[in-house]
């Protein structure tokens, strides 16, 4: 068996492009530096650099597992891609054998166009920063035509989670890492080892094929549905390895956290997904259908009562006051006329409906903002710890972006006056209290103060010398009485330390 190199083999060997690469075109390849060294990338089968190669930015990824892939995979999606145009969501690759000495030995390296974008997660926290709720509303529904467009070409990425979707310069999804890609050419093969990120996978057994994309498609659709309706779930729930589930929301009971967030909202159309989502986790669910498909799937509705227990219906009366009938009107598309003889008039029925992926929504017609490029530190880009909005989870409701339910009436604020224009009320007179502390100690070191120098003066008229001892002494403690009880610092009588 085959060792491969390691990350750090390849971090040195790079830093001499000239000496380690095989391939004229990448002997000249300018990489780029932060101040410690050349710039990667790390995933769990290969690392990933950042170089310009004749004039044009390019990644380039080095395996650190012999298993992760091969040329013969690579050659039939370049294929595949020559006859299915699926830009800009997938770009085509370059697969070099033996393109970079490490070890005393050849190694392959795979190359292709650098993406200055943000991984999903970063440009999910970039736009929950900014409260963008329709941003986050316009990205979900970016994220359904993607995928229906992936599915309807017989394209299944394989790992489809945060870390392998970019946003780009342009707002445009892009997806990298294609070690386990299925596509009609590589149908029949064995499976890649590469089974995909956990928080995104449903547990147990998986099949290979057509279909493998739709229960991570919907994981992430549903994340980006639940964020707009409320984007406070991404600091309850987000741990910069998910964006909202992890691998133990997939079992049952379906009691987490996660579950307990999405049905505190309320909201039908997020009810639904976590509808579809549950019986996606169910032990006998099979992926055998698009993620359009999926959502098309409808809750049964309960069987019909028996008809000696229906109710009949009756007719409400008809309103007082004159009547009046509409008069119809007719599109080119309902009218009889504009079907094609032969043809089924138009209706209701599966032949006259417009395809799903015709039926955009107006929010994809949206643009999405740019997000912060990845020269940006992350503190200036918003990818970092957010500051701005609360830790702790909001009841659906207290927030601004969630709005009031149609219906209810809520009582008005009564609107406070200025203060510059509010009269001025003389302060109410404080009820006397009892005596305290402090003033019980003034009073007594005045006492004593007061009888010692009456006993220093009587002392000394009379000689008496003990007396003067004693005047002083008690002088002197009432001094101190009188010192601490103002506010000093010193506790301990006079003379005791």
């Amino acid at each position: 068996m085959t060792t491969f190199p390691v990350a750090g083999d390849y971090y040195k060997a790079v830093q001499v492009p000239g000496r380690a690469f095989t391939v004229p075109k990448l002997q000249t390849a300018q990489f780029v530096w932060d101040s410690l060294g050349p710039t990667l990338a790390r995933g769990s089968s290969a690392v990933v650099f950042q170089a310009e190669v004749d004039g044009s930015p390019q990644a380039l990824r080095c395996y650190i597992r012999n298993d992760a892939s091969s040329r013969d995979r690579y050659s039939a999606l370049s294929t595949y891609l020559a006859s299915h145009d699926l830009s800009p969501h997938v770009s085509g690759t370059t697969w070099m054998e033996g393109a970079i000495r490490v070890k005393n030995a050849t190694w392959p390296v795979l190359q292709m166009g650098w993406i200055d974008g943000r991984t999903l997660n970063e440009y999910v926290d970039f736009l929950v920063a900014g409260s963008n709720v329709a941003a986050l509303t316009t990205l979900a529904a970016r994220w359904r035509d993607m995928i229906a467009l992936l599915q309807s070409s017989s394209f299944g990425h394989g790992d489809l989670q945060h870390g392998n979707v970019l946003v780009d310069q342009e707002g445009r999804l892009r997806l990298v890492d294609f070690d386990g890609v299925w596509i009609p050419q590589l149908a029949g093969q064995s499976p890649p080892t590469e089974y995909g990120h956990p928080n995104y996978q449903r547990p147990g057994l998986r099949e290979w094929d057509r279909w493998l994309d739709t229960f991570s498609a919907l994981v992430i659709y549903l994340s980006l549905v639940a964020l707009s309706k409320d984007p406070a779930l991404w600091l309850a729930l987000y741990n910069s390895k998910n964006l909202l589930f992890s691998r133990a929301d997939f079992l049952p009971p379906y009691e987490t956290e996660v579950w307990k967030q999405l049905a505190a909202l309320r909201d039908p159309q997020v009810d639904e997904l976590v509808r579809r989502l549950k019986e996606c986790c169910a032990a006998d669910w099979v992926s055998e259908a698009s993620l359009e498909a999926t959502l098309d799937q409808r809750a049964p509705s309960p069987a019909p009562a028996p008809w000696w227990k229906q109710q009949p219906v009756t007719a409400a009366p008809p309103p007082a006051g004159p009547t009046f009938t509409p008069t119809p009107t007719f599109t080119p598309s309902s009218s009889p006329s504009s079907s094609p003889a032969g043809s089924p008039a138009a209706g209701p029925w599966p032949w006259n409906q417009q395809p799903q992926h015709l039926r955009q929504p107006q929010e994809t017609r949206n643009s999405l903002p740019r997000p912060p490029p990845l020269s940006a530190p992350l503190g200036q880009a918003g990818t970092g710890p957010i500051t701005q909005l609360r830790q702790t989870m909001a009841p659906p409701g207290a927030t601004w972006w969630y709005g009031k339910e149609p219906g209810s009436a809520q009582p008005p604020r009564p609107q406070q006056q200025p203060q510059s224009q509010q009269p001025k009320q003389p302060p109410a007179p404080r009820p006397r209290g009892p005596v305290s502390k402090r003033q019980q100690a003034q009073t007594f070191g005045a006492i004593a103060l007061a009888v010692g120098v009456v006993m220093l003066i009587a002392g000394a008229a009379g000689s008496q010398f003990a007396v003067v001892i004693i005047g002083l002494i008690v002088a002197a403690w009432g001094i101190w009485r009188l010192v601490t009880a103002g506010g000093g610092q010193n506790t301990t009588p006079p003379g005791q330390t």
